[in-house]
């Protein structure tokens, strides 16, 4: 949701829980926005006749999900009295904002505010369905399975702030929130004072699913094929800052098994071909060899990779084979290598 939709919304909520308390406001809009300051890319204020006061408005997507200490910190360094505006609070953000004395109205109509003659203290309202439906979906899309991923083998990273995740998982900023929000409605992340993810079967299945369907795809840099069918048997991807992929990784441990198709991943173009150039492999974009650059940073995949390689790609590489016996493999690898990644 855009700031101006936050001031709106959550000024339109204020103003409704106001005169639904005290009753003895003439006008409908007790505060309203200062004139000139609709560009809220600076500071915005709202004022009262009526109360004959002015607050100065932080404007927060997110705030759920946002870092605790950013958040006072940023409050605090406001003039006072300060108002903070959110798109959706919710109830233990709320109890939080309100033991640090910090203000908030959100869009859904909660609210903390207090003065000498007015207490206004609404938590639990829901944001309005259409929202959620809209926000549905944003965990699944290219951004949020990388950071899926990220967070399944570096879980403290949801302590983390918003630009810390950024960097960190090389996304970009204003993406960060809408993942967590949408893992928040779905049921993937609980925050008892810190945050941790749960369900995450459920979650990793969908993972899965999305990241063969969306983001692998995005990640390919060329497909090749070969004469020789056992070429990858004395094949060394590592020479060239590369890893195979999960068929290859099962099959070189499972004697009976030869892949039907071949992954390889790549952090260079270069790289890959001179890998290609090496090994006589012909570029054909129906080949059986499939090039993907990987997207994944070292600083985040985990200490327990198998052949350089992290066990949940692994793991969506087998799924997504064509050899039938991988399934069975995969439920074995399942069992063993991604159990860990699975336990709440």
């Amino acid at each position: 949701m855009e700031k101006k939709q936050i001031l709106r919304q959550a000024l339109q909520h204020f103003n409704s829980l106001l005169i639904k308390q005290t009753k003895s406001f003439p006008a409908e809009d007790v505060f309203s926005v200062s004139s000139g300051l609709l560009n809220i890319d600076g500071p915005v204020t709202i004022s009262s006749e009526s109360l004959n006061q002015t607050y100065n408005i932080l404007i927060q997507p997110w705030a759920p999900q946002k870092n605790i200490d950013v958040l006072v910190s940023q409050f605090r360094a406001m003039p006072s009295p300060a108002l903070l505006f959110a798109d959706y609070v919710n109830p233990v953000m709320a109890a939080k904002l309100r033991q640090r004395s910090i203000a908030f109205v959100d869009c859904a109509g909660n609210c903390s505010f207090k003065n000498d003659a007015i207490n206004i203290y609404v938590k639990g309202k829901k944001p309005s369905r259409l929202r959620s439906k809209r926000m549905r979906g944003r965990a699944f899309n290219s951004a949020g399975l990388k950071l899926i991923f990220a967070l399944f083998n570096q879980p403290q990273y949801l302590q983390a702030s918003y630009r810390d995740i950024s960097n960190k998982v090389n996304i970009a900023l204003g993406s960060v929130g809408p993942v967590i929000d949408d893992l928040y409605s779905s049921g993937y992340i609980l925050d008892e004072g810190s945050r941790k993810l749960v369900n995450k079967k459920r979650l990793f299945e969908r993972w899965v699913d999305g990241y063969l369907e969306k983001l692998r795809p995005k990640q390919i840099m060329a497909c090749y094929t070969s004469d020789d069918a056992g070429w990858w048997k004395n094949a060394n991807p590592a020479d060239f800052r590369g890893v195979w992929g999960g068929e290859v990784i099962i099959a070189k441990s499972t004697p009976y098994m030869d892949p039907e198709t071949i992954t390889l991943y790549f952090t260079s173009d270069v790289k890959h071909r001179d890998f290609a150039r090496q090994y006589g492999l012909r570029e054909d974009e129906d080949g059986e060899i499939c090039v993907y650059k990987s997207f994944w940073s070292p600083s985040y995949t985990g200490e327990e990779n198998i052949d350089g390689l992290n066990p949940m790609i692994v793991y969506a590489d087998i799924v997504d084979s064509i050899n039938p016996g991988s399934w069975d493999v995969a439920k074995t690898f399942y069992g063993e290598a991604v159990a860990k990644f699975l336990q709440d």
